[in-house]
């Protein structure tokens, strides 16, 4: 085991971002999102995309120095588009003006379109939530998982997330995907060359497969809980992208690697100020009175304890910022691959 130290893998990260073609500062961002991403565990959002991000730029698809443009702006609102740009800068730079409206207001919401793949999308909550605030974020993608009954994708594996602060625990951070398991998740199987569970995935003419390596072969992902994932689904279709005035499902083009054309993908972000709501101080004590409860709540047999959202990540944040990161052997080949791509 190789444990690289936190500050040593950011470094590098945007060491390669910048001879890639992305600015100094935007590749700061793209480093800070990625890594703290693989501190908490998310290996299948973290340093194993920046490849991909790269492979996007080279051919074209993704404009990397291009500065989102305000589409529309009021106190409490904005509307951004990332210009075809890279979507971890754009949604970065898009909450840190979102924080500062809600600094005055009891709830602001913004969109982003004509961007790209932002990541995780429980970075951008929790961005908000370490200053106080509850937030939510969540993003399109291109049609992914097939609706309930369907057997053809039709719809993205729109990410959703929430986060709040506490004060004796560091707060709450739930972020899902809608399909039964992430994309990432099967990149690694089929790396390692382990069967899946049937269910998870089908093949991308609508047949039952157990084989991760479909994942390079435009599989049809499923939605968890059948109903209940695909209409969150739609949920996130409704506030990114027909909300947004985003690409919508077949109009988002991910990963994309024609030059002259954006992905359109979606993001959307709310952050509510408690200090309207009975005051930041009384939020961030009912927080930790809700977690206390959560965790009295007694086990069943085998299980050590009640983890409630967020606990996992933390710990292993904790645990990476002092010890350093053992990265799969997936996300090392990818980082090694981004290497030789800026490199030539």
């Amino acid at each position: 085991m190789t444990l690289i130290p936190v500050a040593e893998l950011k470094k590098r990260v945007a060491s390669i971002a910048i001879a890639g073609g992305i600015p100094a500062e935007d590749a700061d961002m793209l480093a800070e999102t990625l890594v703290v991403t693989d501190m908490r565990g998310v290996h299948s959002h973290g340093v194993v995309r920046l490849a991909r991000y790269l492979d996007c730029i080279q051919a074209g698809g993704i404009k990397p120095a291009v500065m989102p443009v305000t589409i529309s702006e009021t106190d409490t609102s904005l509307q951004v588009s990332a210009a075809g740009g890279l979507g971890i800068p754009a949604a970065v730079r898009t909450m840190r003006r979102l924080m500062e409206k809600a600094k005055e207001q009891p709830i602001c919401m913004a969109t982003v379109n004509h961007s790209d793949h932002y990541g995780a999308a429980g970075y951008y909550s929790m961005m908000a939530a370490d200053e106080g605030y509850l937030a939510f974020s969540m993003s399109n993608t291109c049609p992914l998982i097939a609706p309930t009954g369907g057997r053809a994708a039709a719809i993205g594996n729109n990410p959703f997330a929430y986060s709040a602060p506490g004060r004796k625990y560091r707060g709450l951070l739930f972020d899902i995907c809608m399909s039964k398991v992430a994309a990432g998740k099967l990149i690694f199987a089929a790396a390692e060359n382990k069967p899946i569970p049937e269910g998870w995935i089908l093949t991308h003419d609508g047949k039952p497969t157990t084989d991760a390596n479909e994942i390079w072969h435009d599989p049809v992902m499923l939605p968890f809980a059948e109903h209940k994932g695909y209409g969150l689904a739609v949920m996130v279709e409704l506030m990114t992208a027909v909300l947004g005035m985003s690409g919508m499902m077949s109009g988002v083009h991910s990963w994309n690697t024609k030059p002259g054309r954006d992905a359109n993908t979606g993001h959307a972000f709310i952050i509510i100020n408690p200090r309207y709501m009975g005051g930041e101080e009384a939020f961030r004590d009912r927080v930790d009175a809700m977690i206390d409860e959560l965790k009295r709540c007694p086990t069943m047999d085998g299980v050590s304890e009640i983890l409630y959202p967020g606990e996992l990540e933390w710990r292993r944040e904790a645990k990476a910022l002092q010890e350093g990161l053992d990265l799969p052997e997936a996300t090392m080949k990818e980082l090694e691959r981004a290497e030789a791509m800026v490199a030539q």
